[in-house]
């Protein structure tokens, strides 16, 4: 006997963790055959939204998930207390949902965020990007590339070449790009993530403009950048600092964000008696974003 639609039942799945380990989620999730989830942002912490069928694998995939939440500690990661709550819904809710994660999203003025096969890009004012997967690695939500865009848009319109360092779904590069760069390079060390902003810059006809490398931080990075996007956290900055020299010019810009506020006084200390001046400081919630130009 067939079911009907409304019949069918899915478990809706909530987790929430530190964000500092959030990024830890994300494979654990794909193990299991999860292509898309939501991420929500709770300031120094990071939900997640995921669904499952509710048929005889959904309870071992959840359990897997959550025993290796529990062991990311054992990593070096401290995830913090782990919330999670389950549900039950039917497939007409679950429809809605899907219905609800077409729409377009307006990420901030003039910069909107489009599923791949979203067709009435027409009626949308100002530059519009297409992002597959992009839960997973990116889609604009989260304070800390918000504050990115916002600065690449503000300071960085025709700046080229340009160097995004931990592109994840390739949003911050498509976005220099969308704003006059002719020659981006987007880098990430999570070959998933490689792969998914490849086929972002493909959906988006920019092939010509963005190359999307595998690397870790700037370890084999040549040439000289007019302009570089860093959203990744505190401890991985730090460590870029010393290289940035090495790779841009006199004039150059840098966009910094993935910062906490409460970081902001450690991330100034370490900037003093460099190159870099600060230009601009930005706050939302607890995140803070910088852009920041090379004296001369």
């Amino acid at each position: 006997m067939l079911l009907e639609c409304d019949q069918l039942k899915f478990k809706e799945i909530y987790v929430e963790i530190n964000y500092e380990a959030s990024e830890a989620l994300y494979p654990l999730l794909e193990e299991q055959g999860i292509e898309g989830w939501h991420c929500l942002d709770k300031g120094s912490r990071m939900g997640c939204l995921f669904y499952l069928p509710a048929n005889r694998q959904w309870e071992k995939k959840w359990e897997t998930i959550r025993q290796k939440l529990y062991q990311l500690s054992n990593s070096g990661l401290e995830p913090g207390p782990i919330v999670f709550d389950v549900q039950e819904i039917n497939s007409r809710s679950w429809e809605k949902i899907i219905e609800e994660a077409r729409e377009p999203r307006q990420v901030l003025a003039g910069l909107w965020v489009v599923p791949p096969d979203f067709k009435d890009v027409e009626r949308l004012e100002g530059l519009t990007i297409k992002l597959k997967g992009g839960m997973a690695f990116g889609t604009g939500d989260h304070p800390s590339t918000r504050l990115a865009l916002g600065l690449v848009r503000d300071w960085m319109q025709g700046c080229s070449p340009v160097l995004d360092l931990g592109t994840g779904s390739g949003i911050l590069a498509l976005a220099a790009a969308g704003m006059g760069a002719q020659k981006v390079v987007g880098i990430d060390n999570d070959p998933e993530a490689v792969l998914l902003a490849r086929e972002n810059v493909k959906l988006n006809n920019r092939e010509k403009e963005i190359e999307i490398v595998t690397g870790n931080l700037l370890q084999g990075v040549k040439g000289s950048f007019s302009g570089v996007i860093i959203n990744i956290l505190l401890p991985e900055i730090l460590e870029v600092l010393p290289h940035l020299e090495r790779i841009t010019r006199p004039g150059s810009g840098l966009v910094i964000s993935g910062l906490l506020f409460r970081q902001f006084p450690v991330f100034r200390d370490r900037f003093q008696n460099t190159p870099w001046e600060i230009i601009d400081t930005r706050v939302e919630g607890d995140w803070a974003g910088l852009f920041l130009q090379r004296k001369g």
